[in-house]
This record gives structure tokens, sequence and C-alpha cells, in this order.
């Protein structure tokens, strides 16, 4: 979830669907968000949002360069993970009904809608408190959707680099030691802390409304979060350049990207039944 978050095009909630505990992740959420946890839920979360964040703090500065200097490559591993989650959704779904099927198209048409949208400056000119606080409030709620990136949503808004950027200088300050100099945390704080505001009011809206719509309208919201996360492969063509969305790619680049797309798919998949085989 942690590698998913950092990659735009690919929403952690799909890494949660991939190993079978979103429905239970989204419930442990919104628990904490109304301050009524059990221990269970306490432990769902902790487990979870811990390994999330020490990738996220260890892999950020490396990930951007990916995403960056070799999209195509990226961007294939993770279009194959993102296949990999629907088999795992499909098991929750059960046999589709006519509502299951019109929440996916609602799904679907909500994702290609979101890639008709101009991405804005990647430098991230503008990142005022305000921009980085809605960011944050996007970003979180997107990661609970599968296939709604919150990635995406920073590039869309220009916060993609700036964010990583914090996060990996939170890093390397961190790493410091004893040398730390507490100017040194200043610059990625100023822009980590407007935007973990905004994530944290995302957990308490997003999380109950989920938990919410998963109770009293499953089949809906099931097929809902089919048509994201189907839609989503959409934004995940491997071959994207700065002037178009299909690039050209060589004939090795192509079965390259085919090989580590089913090298997702596979790693995704196998996650999932390990999980449903233990649940």
């Amino acid at each position: 979830m942690g590698l998913a978050n950092l990659v735009p095009g690919v929403s952690g909630g799909t890494m949660l669907l991939a190993t079978g505990i979103y429905p239970q992740s989204i419930d442990a959420i919104a628990k904490l968000a109304t301050l009524r946890p059990d221990r269970g839920a306490v432990a769902l979360v902790a487990a979870v949002a811990a390994a999330a964040a020490a990738m996220v703090l260890l892999v950020a500065g490396t990930m951007r360069d990916l995403v960056l200097m070799h999209r195509w490559m990226t961007y294939s591993v993770f279009l194959g993970a993102t296949l990999g989650g629907v088999p795992v959704l499909w098991k929750l779904i059960g046999r589709p009904g006519a509502k299951t099927w019109i929440g996916a198209a609602a799904g679907l048409a909500a994702m290609s809608a979101t890639l008709l949208l101009p991405a804005g400056s990647a430098s991230g000119a503008g990142s005022s408190p305000a921009a980085l606080f809605l960011a944050g409030l996007a970003a979180f709620a997107a990661m609970l959707l599968p296939g709604l990136s919150g990635s995406y949503l920073l590039l869309l808004s220009g916060q993609y680099v700036p964010v990583l950027d914090a996060v990996h200088g939170l890093k390397l300050a961190l790493s410091a030691g004893s040398d730390l100099h507490w100017q040194v945390l200043a610059a990625p704080v100023k822009v980590l802390a407007p935007f973990a505001a905004g994530t944290l009011a995302a957990l308490v809206g997003m999380s109950s409304l989920l938990r919410l719509l998963l109770d009293r309208q499953r089949a809906l919201m099931l097929g809902f979060l089919l048509g994201l996360l189907s839609g989503a492969v959409l934004g995940l063509w491997p071959f994207q350049t700065d002037a178009t969305a299909f690039g050209s790619a060589t004939p090795v680049q192509a079965l390259g990207a085919a090989a580590l797309a089913v090298l997702g798919c596979g790693v995704t998949y196998a996650i999932g039944r390990r999980s449903g085989a233990e649940s």
C-alpha cells in the first residue's frame, strides 16, 4: 500500500483489495475516526499504517525518480498489480445484480472523467498551506477508494513532486542522527504539516461514509469499486509521454511491459488468494 500510494495512477485501496482486507480496513479506520475502536481495529490499522508509512519514508525519493524517469516500467508493474485485484473484488461481490452493474458503470465513468482533467504544474508552484491541505484531503480520500489514485490527484494539483521531495528531505534529516539540526527539518515540515492535516480531515469523513455505504448499499458500492478499479487501468498505459498519452514503444519495450504487468498481476493475485485462504 505504501508503494502504491507513491505511484500516480495506483490506489492504496487497490492493495487493500488485493490482500482481501478492504471491508475490514474501512470498518477499522471508521472506528478509530469516531474514537470507538476495539482491539482488533487498532491492531489492523497499526499494522497497515506502520508498514505503509515505512515504505513511503524509505523509498519516496526512489519512487519519484522511477515515475519521472522510467515511467513505462513502473506503470507496467502497477497496471498488472491493479488487474490482480479484480478477481479478489469479484469474489467479494459474489453474484452481481442490477445494482452492482449500475455502480460499476458509475465508477468507470468517474474514473474516465478524471483522466480528462489537465495535470497541474509538476514543480508545485503555488504550494500554499491551503493548497497542500486540500491536496492531502483529496489524496487520502482517494487512497481509500480502490482505483482512484491519491498520487494521481497530487499530480493534477501540482503537489506530487513537492510532497515527495518533502518526505525524502524528512528522511535525510532524520537519518543524520546526532548531527540533526532542527533548521533542516523546517522545510519538509512546512510542506508536510498542512498536508497531514488534510489527510486527518479525510480520515474522519471518508472512512465513515464508506463504512455506511458498504453496510447499507453493499452491492451498489462494491460495483462502484469495481468500476473504479477497472477504470484505473485506463490511466496506467505504460508508454505515456508529455506530448501524448500514447507514446511510441519498441518491440522490446512492449514485451518488457507485458512481462512486468504479468509479474505485478501475479503478485497481487497470489497475495489475494493466500489472504482468502487464511481468512
